[in-house]
């Protein structure tokens, strides 16, 4: 099927169906088929965000960038920024590179959407190689990583409201923190009644609070927490209980949430190929914001797609869409849950796991809500129809 030609013909059809209900008063039809996905989310939830991850290659004035930037606006009332270690301090300590952010708070700043910086830190593959090779002491490593944090969160302050402090610590397969990809664990662990943390988080942490003011929200973000029962989904809840406790601070927990319709039809967590994660349960994705809720912990569902594979036709947009609607849903109905970031929005760009160790591969996984010719997929008009439902039932 040729990438570019998604058939919205169902699509067009749903929405037509959803704004036949009679809106109640107050809330218009054309209120209800005109708003954006942020605009009818706070009509559910006031305060709820609904975002998207950006990228500064369409903050130009082609008529392209022009459509990315006109969607990116009118949809979100939140977008996230990438400032990546290897990208934003790469070739040695005083390389500091803000060309990618730059452009991209500010147009944050002139449409009102709030910013979320992802992420400050990460495992070893997310450290530039001048540091990974590099002959420093402890003392000077955590010179070096609070360095980095009051360089970023001064530059910018006052114009971020969320920041990743730390990506992907817990081991995927295997209980514990990933000791052989993490050289900042060379630093050591506290230990409370509630488990042990690494020491460098907890300086990440302070010094967070410390140079981007009590009103950033500090996140810890990680991949395998999406459901009860997975083992990453406790031990965040008994990391957040252990921080807490000792009065390092910490705002929430983020949930990546990427996942994948299989070429079997299947609807699993991880993005990568094959058939290789778990049955995405939307009860347990339910019952695991609930559990975080308990703990009080503020959740940010914060990286969500649905990949393709196989042959992408009709059949298997309706399936992404039934995702996108369950993971919403869930979201959205639950206290703890407070905002839902997709990893983009445009299958034009975005992550394609399966070209690791492989850049020659061609295929599309088309993981997003807008097509590449930015046209809304029927998994737009899924969500769109579930916020609107969920309007009229709050209305009744």
């Amino acid at each position: 099927m040729n990438r570019n030609r998604f058939n919205i013909i169902s699509a067009t059809g749903l929405m037509a169906s959803v704004l036949g209900v009679e809106a109640r008063p107050g809330y218009s039809r054309k209120k209800l088929e005109t708003a954006g996905l942020a605009e009818l989310a706070g009509m559910v939830r006031p305060g709820f965000l609904m975002g998207a991850h950006s990228d500064a290659a369409y903050m130009g004035s082609s008529e392209r960038d022009k459509k990315y930037q006109h969607i990116l606006a009118a949809e979100y009332n939140m977008m996230s920024v990438g400032i990546y270690h290897g990208r934003t301090q790469r070739d040695y300590r005083e390389d500091w590179r803000f060309d990618t952010m730059n452009p991209l708070i500010k147009f944050a700043q002139e449409n009102n959407l709030k910013v979320y910086l992802h992420p400050m830190y990460g495992s070893n593959g997310y450290i530039p190689k001048w540091l990974l090779d590099g002959d420093y002491s402890n003392e000077e490593w955590l010179e070096i990583i609070e360095e980095r944090i009051k360089t970023i969160l001064t530059k910018f302050k006052g114009k971020i409201d969320i920041l990743d402090v730390y990506n992907e610590g817990f081991g995927r397969d295997t209980p514990g923190w990933r000791e052989r990809d993490n050289l900042f664990l060379r630093l050591g662990y506290r230990e409370n009644k509630y488990g042990k943390w690494p020491v460098f988080l907890e300086k990440m942490l302070v010094w967070s609070r410390k140079y981007g003011g009590k009103k950033l929200k500090l996140i810890y973000n990680d991949n395998h927490n999406t459901l009860s029962g997975m083992l990453q989904s406790g031990e965040c809840i008994n990391l957040y209980k252990a921080l807490k406790h000792e009065g390092i601070p910490i705002d929430g927990i983020g949930i990546q949430c990427h996942t994948k319709i299989t070429e079997d039809n299947t609807h699993e967590l991880s993005a990568m190929p094959g058939n290789r994660g778990v049955l995405f349960d939307p009860d347990l994705f339910a019952l695991n914001l609930k559990e975080m809720g308990e703990a009080g912990i503020n959740v940010l569902i914060s990286e969500c797609d649905v990949h393709l594979y196989g042959e992408i036709d009709d059949a298997k947009l309706a399936l992404q869409a039934d995702a996108y609607r369950n993971i919403l849903k869930a979201c959205i109905e639950a206290p703890a849950c407070k905002s839902f970031k997709t990893w983009g929005f445009t299958d034009l760009k975005c992550w394609k796991p399966m070209n690791k160790g492989n850049r020659t591969l061609k295929y599309e996984p088309c993981p997003l809500i807008f097509d590449h010719d930015f046209h809304p997929k029927p998994a737009y008009f899924a969500m769109k129809e579930l916020l609107i439902e969920l309007i009229e039932k709050k209305r009744l």
